[in-house]
């Protein structure tokens, strides 16, 4: 069924939405604009080196859902493209005609400097240019921030490391945790410093374990500070793995809401302590921390 909105459009996988992704989405934002069609932002969904490749990895820096909510969020609209192997083996020209141009109503296209499609990845700009003369569409050149070309994996090894700050001068923003908080243990409340259990996504990259600043933004819009722990504590007896947010000063029932934790600096690497005692004065540090973070 063919698409009744004409839109302009750009295709991709854009894990993360950094400032590269970024570059794209307002210069895309701008030529659907001036040419009456409605932005759009249609991503590959799941990513495709998780058919191509091995599921999961790469982690993913934003969830479909995370991605979709940013997109919306810059007043673009966001379509998944569901990818599988069958798409990846057309013919570029036979996936543009049929998925972009038939299907999706695209009008006006805007690809990154490395986007091709299409099987052995021939559906190159130039290419696409060739093949389809009607087809206005533009490239956008690499975005590079401090001498470097921005890119997923550059994110990915700095969340990695803990460096949650460089991560956030790639991204434009903080890492983020969008999830549902669930029951965990209730270990934390019997040791004066209750949490918020967040359920993360499938696939999602889980940062270097220790102990963030962060910030947590509830259901009703408020935002507070809050010091987050990610790994397995094994202070307490290694638990699975939890990103858990004791937020401060802050003692409402929040379980089944869904919750924004945005890391802002990394604090310390997770240890296992000699005592509990050991634990909650360490914790009160973390704490103390956050709060004049």
């Amino acid at each position: 069924m063919t698409d009744k909105v004409l839109r302009a459009a750009t295709v991709g996988n854009f894990d993360g939405c950094h400032l590269g992704h970024q570059q794209i989405f307002q210069i895309l934002r701008n030529e659907a604009k001036a040419h009456g069609l409605v932005p759009t932002v249609i991503s590959f969904e799941p990513h495709t080196r998780h058919v191509l490749g091995i599921p999961g990895h790469p982690a993913l820096l934003t969830t479909t859902e995370e991605k979709g909510a940013f997109v919306r969020s810059l007043g673009l609209d966001f379509l998944a493209l569901p990818f599988s192997r069958e798409v990846a083996e057309q013919p570029y020209q036979t996936f543009i005609q049929n998925e972009i141009l038939d299907k999706l109503n695209v009008k006006f296209l805007v690809l990154g400097h490395d986007h091709r499609f299409g099987a052995a990845g021939k559906g190159s700009f130039d290419a696409i240019l060739q093949t389809f003369p009607e087809l206005p569409a533009i490239q956008v050149s690499a975005k590079y921030k401090d001498g470097e070309v921005l890119s997923s994996s550059r994110i990915r090894d700095a969340l990695e490391k803990g460096a949650v700050e460089r991560a956030t001068t790639f991204l434009g923003r903080p890492y983020r945790f969008h999830g549902i908080v669930v029951a965990g243990k209730r270990i934390g409340r019997t040791i004066g410093f209750p949490t918020a259990n967040v359920q993360t996504g499938v696939y999602k990259l889980i940062p270097k374990y220790g102990a963030y600043a962060a910030v947590v933004r509830l259901q009703d819009g408020s935002a507070h500070r809050a010091v987050v722990n990610i790994g397995l504590q094994p202070s307490i007896g290694d638990l699975p793995l939890a990103v858990e947010a004791h937020i401060l000063d802050f003692n409402a029932d929040i379980y089944g809401q869904t919750i924004d934790v945005d890391l802002l600096t990394f604090i310390r690497a997770e240890q296992k302590f000699a005592s509990i005692d050991d634990l909650k004065r360490q914790i009160g540090m973390d704490a103390d921390f956050a709060r004049n973070y």
